[in-house]
Order: C-alpha cells, then structure tokens, then sequence
C-alpha cells in the first residue's frame, strides 16, 4: 500500500508542529517506499544544510527499511554495512532523525527531519510514525463501518469539510489533531479500497 500525498502532507504538518513547539526550525521530507519525493518543507530559518539532510535521511529509511540511526550503528568499522554510506551517490544518512512509515506491516515510505540536534530531530519525527500508525488503526475500524454500495471515495471531499466542523462543535474535550488523525484514516481507508 502507499502512502496518498494528502496524508503525507498532514504528516508533515504534524512534523512541523512538533518542530514549533521545539522551537527549533527544521526540514521535513517524506518519500514513498522507493525514496521518491512526497512532501518537503523547510521552516523559515532551518539551516539550508538540512534541506538535503532531510531528503536523505527519508530517502535512506524507505529504501533500506530501518532508522538512520539503526544503520549507522551497522555502518560502524567491522560491521556489517561498513561503508554503505559511500553507496547510492553519497546519499545514505547514518544518524538519526530518518525512519520508515509502515502500513500493513510493510513499509511505504519513509520521513526525514533535520535541522537540530540528531535528538531533536528524532523527537520531531517519532511522533510522526506514530500518528501514521494510528490513522491506520483507525482506517480499519472506518472500512468496517462503510456500507458496501458506499464508497468513501465519492464522499470523502464532503467529509474532510464537515468532519472538523463537527469534531469542534463537541466542545473543548477533544484531543489536539483528532480531525487530523481522522481525516488521515480516512484517506488511507479510501487507499485500501481503491
């Protein structure tokens, strides 16, 4: 299954909130399962550096299916992968802040975040894979409910309006980013089926 470009979007949107509550200004990208592009952005400020750091540390996560950070420790002199970093145009990350984005249990793309500390870095994106797993969790109990002779893909343009009306007009009791986690589950509920 892949990733459709408006979750990647909302996915990355996600990574710059939690990037502004850092206060630290970064570079978000998130590729699909081949490391091909699927949403970028670069925060006023983030160093310019971290553009391709970012766009590296995604494309290396998808295309090897592990964290930048699990690699570099098999890239170590003697390991395993000593000198894998020199593979693929000099394109391979071996510090944090680049992890794969699975559905099914199979990875689908990969995000990279860059532009503070390696922890910091990391702490944008985790959250990130986690909000990605919970739209899936969410996308299955959504398929379950849909009526056969409905499809969300005819109605989803009048639910992405009217979902986060009514999810604000239920009152303050409601988790930030809870039309987020929604709207995403339904798009990845609307990917299953098509």
């Amino acid at each position: 299954m892949r990733i459709p470009f408006t979750v990647a979007r909302m996915l990355g949107f996600a990574a710059e909130k939690e990037a502004v509550a850092l206060g630290v200004p970064m570079a978000v990208s998130l590729v699909d399962g081949e490391g091909l592009p699927l949403y970028f952005g670069r925060m006023d400020g983030a160093l310019p550096a971290a553009t391709e750091i970012a766009v590296s540390k995604a494309y290396t996560a998808a295309i090897l299916r592990m964290p930048t950070h699990e690699l570099g420790k098999l890239a170590q002199p003697g390991s395993m992968l000593y000198g894998i970093q020199n593979t693929h145009g000099g394109r391979m990350v071996l510090f944090g802040g680049g992890f794969p984005l699975k559905i099914g249990g199979k990875v689908a793309g990969g995000i990279g975040i860059s532009g503070g500390t390696v922890d910091e870095d990391m702490r944008v994106a985790l959250p990130v894979v986690e909000l990605l797993a919970q739209m899936e969790t969410c996308s299955s109990s959504i398929m379950e409910m849909v009526p056969e002779d409905l499809t969300l893909a005819h109605c989803i343009g009048r639910l992405e309006t009217m979902l986060p009306q009514a999810l604000s007009q239920m009152g303050g009791n409601l988790p930030t980013g809870l039309s987020v986690l929604l709207m995403g589950a339904i798009y990845l509920a609307v990917e299953k089926t098509q």
